[in-house]
């Protein structure tokens, strides 16, 4: 069997992060190959066709396809209608929503019943669906069931296993702060969110003399940007995300705008504090984790973040325990499917 795998290429390492959790779960060995598809390159020329082709199956895997209009996405609706054409199926496995949210972390999910459109996008996907439809937080899966859609259950995203815990935590040497001013549906300024983040590292900083305190960019734009704030030699940013395995290694704790720098220090036992821009951040929700919002006082912040690096063997068993638990979800899932 072959696999035609959606993701994207070196934009974003946080896709790649998703994308080796990915590997580490499915059964890779059982089968023949695993074509990567660059959804970016969808809508710009046919190549795509030719893997889809040869493929016996397409997997989304952890995309946020469900958003604002996003029945207007040129290269979903394309990987749409040629899989319809070809007959190939498309797994969506553990897909996403990116729903709007104000500063106290209300989330605004689009009104289907106004526009008709979504329930119609949804239901193309339906009919070429392999298996159930599975999401990776909540806010997606109640805008689906509000679609009409039942046949769709909730699993972690696969970037929970694209690291593995050690036993070393006391030794690694940095605190990130993850940072990132691409985002899609956050109001508030870029410069304000930069500033909150620029206040807890000045905290982490002056309370915890023996560990660094590093920012941390997982795409060339947010990295240029940052430049201008603070000293090149304080950044860490990498064009090969494997750079980034080494990177997050080094890492005793965190103060996060990106969801997958979080899921994948928690990949490897290491707690952080995320900071909630959309509804992406409810991923987090399945380690029986909480966000903060944009309308935390930094002194909160601050005191949840110290409150953190205090439990962290309790994290770390936790994480443990649950990577277990979704290991077990996801084989299930997989031989239900008839895929190990």
């Amino acid at each position: 069997m072959n696999l035609a795998v959606i993701t994207t290429f070196g934009s974003n390492s946080g896709d790649n992060f998703i994308y080796e959790g990915f590997k580490n779960l499915f059964p890779a060995r059982a089968f023949d190959s695993i074509f990567l598809i660059n959804k970016i390159d969808i809508p710009r020329n046919d190549s795509y066709k030719e893997f889809i082709d040869v493929a016996d199956l397409v997997v989304i895997c952890g995309s946020p396809i469900f958003y604002d209009e996003c029945y207007r996405m040129k290269w979903q609706n394309r990987l749409i209608e040629y899989s319809k054409k070809s007959g190939k199926k498309i797994m969506l496995l553990a897909v996403g929503s990116n729903f709007k949210t104000t500063p106290d972390g209300s989330i605004l999910v689009p009104d289907i019943i106004k526009d008709k459109n979504y329930r119609k996008f949804v239901s193309k996907y339906d009919k070429v669906s392999f298996g159930n439809f599975t999401v990776r937080d909540r806010h997606c899966l109640e805008f689906l069931k509000s679609t009409g859609i039942t046949n769709v259950k909730q699993i972690v995203c696969p970037s929970l296993f694209a690291g593995n815990i050690d036993e070393k935590q006391n030794e690694k040497d940095l605190i990130f702060i993850i940072w990132g001013s691409t985002f899609w549906n956050c109001d508030v300024e870029p410069k304000k969110i930069l500033e909150t983040c620029k206040e807890i590292e000045k905290s982490l900083s002056s309370s915890i003399k023996d560990k660094k305190v590093v920012w941390v960019c997982h795409d060339f734009e947010s990295y240029k940007e940052l430049l201008k704030q603070t000293n090149k030699d304080n950044i860490l940013f990498s064009n090969n995300y494997i750079d980034f395995q080494k990177y997050y290694s080094r890492c005793f704790f965190a103060f996060s705008v990106k969801v997958h720098g979080t899921m994948l220090l928690a990949s490897m036992g290491v707690p952080s504090l995320l900071l909630q821009l959309d509804s992406r951040a409810s991923v987090i929700e399945q380690l029986d984790e909480s966000y903060a919002t944009l309308s935390t006082p930094i002194e909160q912040l601050t005191d949840i973040c110290f409150e953190k690096i205090r439990e962290i063997g309790i994290y770390r068993d936790k994480i443990i325990a649950l990577k277990s638990k979704y290991k077990q979800e996801y084989d299930e899932m997989f031989g239900g499917l008839g895929l190990i």
